[in-house]
C-alpha cells in the first residue's frame, strides 16, 4: 500500500509536539525569565497553542477524501 504525501505530512506535524516535549533536558532550565515566568513553563505553553495548529493541520489534511 502505497502512502499519500499528505498523510505524511499530517504525522510528520503530530509527531513533532511529541518529540519536542520529550527533549526535556533541553528545556529543563529556570533562566531566561520572562515576566517573572521560568523558561521551563513559558517553553510549554508556547509549544501547546503550536501543537495545537499542528495538530488541526493534520486534522484538516487527514479529513479530506481523495
Amino acid at each position: 500500500m502505497r502512502v499519500k504525501s499528505k498523510d505524511a505530512v499530517a504525522g510528520i506535524l503530530i509527531a513533532i509536539p511529541f518529540l519536542v516535549y520529550f527533549a526535556i533536558p533541553t528545556y529543563n532550565v529556570v533562566n531566561p525569565l520572562w515576566g517573572g515566568v521560568p523558561f521551563f513553563w513559558w517553553y510549554q505553553t508556547v509549544w501547546l497553542a503550536i501543537s495545537a495548529v499542528f495538530f488541526f493541520i493534520a486534522a484538516l489534511l487527514l479529513g479530506r477524501k481523495g
